[in-house]
């Protein structure tokens, strides 16, 4: 019998999930068990530690900043689930904010899934406004991560969800602590926009939808299973359930700042989370009709049935899958010392990856006056020199995996006085996005030598300001 049940398990498809172990992801995998295995990527090593592969989840600690590592890790999977937002922080420093990121990581997940041949790749994305107002920076990210995700071989379904309401879920989470720690608030104007948030059991339904029915994959879908609400109609509705009284004083400006803090502090939710949230819900987010929603009209879970399955007998909410490994990787994160940079910079018309990394190390070279030369030797290795050649600040090392691409061009740092020797080593990588007309220059796992605060206040800056200033440097090459 175990034989048998081992065969029809290797039989089943093997599905990558991106964001794996976060909420949706989790509620995702639980659903599907029974007719798809998993291969569940992670960033985390207190992920992989703490949560062995199973029959149907095979847990791969995979670093999806790096084309090479997730090609690997979507080597013979069938399909993918794009779950990626990158809000949290990756780094003990990030320079750079979550648009840069997702663009980056979107690209390198559908360039893998195109080199390993999936069939299929579901993306979770956010609704957007009917009208033309200009969108939030969050739902601008959306967008775009949807149009580099269509723009490789693979068929790609976008499902566009608002607010996600389920076990473990931090927009309960949210609307519970509020309720529970403020018995008044001032709600700031975004609070008043009408928004059409969904259980997680039907976006799981969703998923399974559009993976097992050929002829509902490849198209885009709005979700919105509860009846559309304001903000503030949903804090007085989990007042209500939870048997409170909810007071609130109107105040007529968004304050994203100052409230993106209160919301934090008495939500107990991170303000990079918090900050997305309440940008996107100044617009009116309402799900479109489509062939899936009616599909799924009948199995629509109301708002009320949502917040009862999402609180335990005391009325706390359940406890987010990715709650017991956070201190970890935050400590870890703290350890390890790694440096993160992604800076998003205008892009020559008809130039390369290779000839912006060529012109980088000539305009630096002329920046500094000749203080610091970019040097390269036949092997193409570049060192950046001090004093006429007599000291190397950093070396840098030309990868195997972006040779005779113009798509990017990457180095490993691979030793100078400003770096340390690490395993795997840093890169610094510069990808064209022709379509978005756009660079992005990004640094990956730098490991300083400098004590950590003086780095953070000298080095660090200072890769900042040439960063911005090679970025004008390009704007002005190509007006």
């Amino acid at each position: 019998m175990l034989l048998m049940s081992q065969v029809s398990n290797v039989d089943k498809p093997l599905v990558a999930v991106a964001g794996a172990s976060g909420f949706v992801g989790s509620h995702l995998r639980d659903f599907l068990a029974q007719d798809y295995r998993f291969r569940a990527l992670t960033r985390s090593a207190s992920v992989v530690a703490q949560n062995p592969s199973a029959d149907s989840t095979e847990w791969r600690r995979c670093d999806l900043y790096s084309l090479p590592k997730v090609t690997e890790a979507l080597a013979g999977c069938d399909y993918g689930i794009y779950l990626v937002h990158s809000m949290a922080p990756s780094s003990r420093l990030v320079q750079g904010n979550f648009e840069d990121t997702d663009l980056l990581l979107a690209d390198n997940f559908i360039r893998a899934a195109e080199s390993a041949g999936l069939k299929h790749v579901i993306y979770l994305s956010g609704l957007i406004p009917s009208t033309d107002e200009p969108l939030s920076p969050h739902l601008r990210s959306r967008l775009e991560v949807e149009r580099v995700l269509r723009s490789r071989t693979v068929k790609v379904t976008v499902l566009r969800a608002g607010l996600i309401f389920g076990p473990g879920g931090s927009s309960f989470s949210l609307l519970i602590n509020l309720v529970r720690r403020l018995p008044i608030m001032l709600l700031p104007a975004w609070v008043r926009s009408k928004t059409h948030s969904v259980d997680i059991e039907n976006v799981c339904q969703a998923f399974e939808l559009c993976m097992k029915e050929e002829g509902l994959s490849g198209k885009t879908y709005d979700l919105g299973g509860h009846r559309p609400m304001t903000y503030r109609e949903m804090i007085q509705e989990t007042a209500r359930l939870q048997g409170k009284s909810a007071h609130f004083i109107n105040f007529p400006f968004n304050c994203f700042g100052l409230s993106k803090h209160w919301v934090s502090v008495f939500g107990n939710v991170p303000p990079a989370l918090v900050g997305p949230l309440q940008e996107s819900l100044q617009h009116d987010l309402e799900a479109r009709r489509s062939e899936l929603s009616d599909r799924l009209e009948d199995k629509f879970i109301s708002f009320e049935d949502s917040f009862r399955r999402s609180v335990d007998s005391d009325g706390m909410p359940k406890p987010n899958p990715r709650s017991a490994t956070q201190s970890s990787d935050r400590r870890h994160i703290k350890q390890e010392r790694r440096v993160r940079s992604v800076q998003r910079m205008p892009l020559p018309v008809d130039w390369d990856a290779q000839q912006i990394a060529t012109e980088y190390g000539e305009w630096l070279s002329r920046r500094f006056g000749g203080l610091i030369n970019a040097v390269k030797d036949d092997k193409g290795i570049v060192r950046f020199t001090l004093l006429g050649g007599r000291v190397v600040l950093l070396e840098l090392t030309p990868t195997p995996y972006s040779q005779g691409s113009g798509r990017r061009c990457a180095f490993y740092i691979s030793g100078g006085k400003l770096s340390r020797v690490v395993d795997p080593p840093g890169r610094l990588e510069f990808r064209i996005f022709p379509d978005q007309g756009c660079v992005i220059a990004s640094i990956h796992g730098f490991a300083p030598t400098l004590p950590w605060w003086i780095y953070a206040n000298t080095q660090a800056r200072i890769h900042l300001r040439v960063m911005r200033a090679f970025g004008r440097h390009l704007k002005r090459v190509g007006s």
